[in-house]
């Protein structure tokens, strides 16, 4: 493998379009990991992963063409890689914040101070919900994970959670959340938090582009969604509440990681990217398209999704997704469209906002 996989054209008739403009990469180190989680959507298949020097030839590309503002990585466990430090040290020097998502059923002591402590770095954390629970859905992590948790606002690196949220646990969640703000008490740091409706795999199997990548895993969903106008009631809820310890980070009900707001690039271990990190398939391979052409790439898809005109868009209610399945629950709840999915439970919530007509089963 070349490990300069991105040869920067200048003279690129998009580049100039995109010198500008903010861009956040999706990384996805490894496939591998020591936990089973009930509901992991990450296939559990053996894959090619790049190296270090990859990964840094690949973040330094895409930093000298546009400002990078977010480089996510992730798995499997990224912690099962030797070479994280690296990759990390790269990332730091290339994107304006960088975090690392875990189980945290390995500990992170092979990464320096200097890279846990970096005031643009941080740690999220999965956690869903109190022992019981995170148990049976995690695969009996909830111990390991909690130490790591605690381990790390000991040591004052900055640390954030994410849920995903079922039949499982949506009905204690709240519940939990206070529990566990009253939990973080002694350690004196805030730690901000956000939740993800389990996906809906099947809904997804056709998108992305014509290249296999690392696809999403099938497991049975029938009953284990909630229904939006749950998630909705959830989310409101929680916006409501004065939590001391806890920030809700969440900007949306639903699910949307904002790849319909700016240039959002998903790469599986092997360096085939789509622009949705739940997509089985990709658009793309770094070993044949160059940094330029890439978000170019991007942005000609994002102009055929309904995102740029939808009013829930402007309105701050949902932050759009690539795919227009808001990971799933489109079709899973029989919806024509993803805004006629939010439109069923957002009705009247803000000026402007207008019901659009669907046939959503709730």
């Amino acid at each position: 493998m070349d490990p300069m996989p991105f040869r920067d054209r200048r003279g690129s008739r998009i580049l100039n379009h995109f010198l500008n403009n903010e861009l956040s990469l999706d990384i996805a180190l490894t496939s591998r990991c020591p936990l089973q989680c009930r509901y992991c959507s990450v296939e559990r298949n053996s894959q090619p992963e790049l190296n270090s020097n990859q990964w840094e030839a690949v973040v330094a590309s895409f930093a000298r063409l546009r400002r990078i503002e977010l480089i996510s990585l992730e798995g499997g466990e990224p912690f099962v890689r030797p070479d994280l430090p690296a990759i990390l040290g790269a990332c730091l020097d290339a994107a304006q914040a960088v975090k690392i998502v875990t189980s945290g059923v390995i500990p992170f002591q092979s990464l320096p101070d200097g890279l846990l402590l970096h005031p643009r770095f941080s740690l999220e954390l999965s956690l869903d919900g109190p022992r019981e629970i995170h148990d049976f859905l995690r695969n009996g992590s909830w111990e390991r994970t909690w130490n790591f948790l605690q381990t790390g606002l000991k040591r004052g690196i900055q640390m954030r959670l994410r849920s995903v949220i079922s039949r499982h646990n949506i009905f204690i969640f709240e519940d939990w959340l206070t529990a566990l703000d009253r939990a973080l008490e002694p350690y004196g740091q805030k730690v901000g938090f956000s939740f993800d409706t389990i996906i809906a795999p099947e809904a997804l199997a056709g998108e992305g582009g014509e290249l296999p990548r690392l696809g999403l895993r099938a497991y049975p969903t029938q009953g284990l969604l909630p229904s939006v106008s749950e998630m909705w009631r959830l989310y409101r809820n929680l916006k409501s509440r004065n939590f001391c310890n806890l920030v809700l980070l969440q900007t949306e009900p639903l699910r949307g990681c904002g790849a319909a707001r700016g240039g959002f690039i998903s790469f599986d271990p092997a360096g085939i990217f789509s622009f949705c990190c739940e997509a089985p398939r990709g658009v793309g391979s770094i070993f044949d398209i160059s940094a330029g052409d890439c978000p170019s790439l991007r942005d000609t898809e994002i102009l055929t999704r309904p995102c740029k005109d939808c009013l829930y868009l402007s309105a701050a209610l949902c932050n759009g997704c690539w795919t227009g399945q808001k990971c799933g629950m489109v079709n899973y709840w029989r919806a024509k469209t993803c805004q006629a999915l939010l439109g069923s439970v957002i009705q009247g919530y803000q000026p402007g906002i207008r019901d659009i007509p669907g046939s959503l089963v709730i």
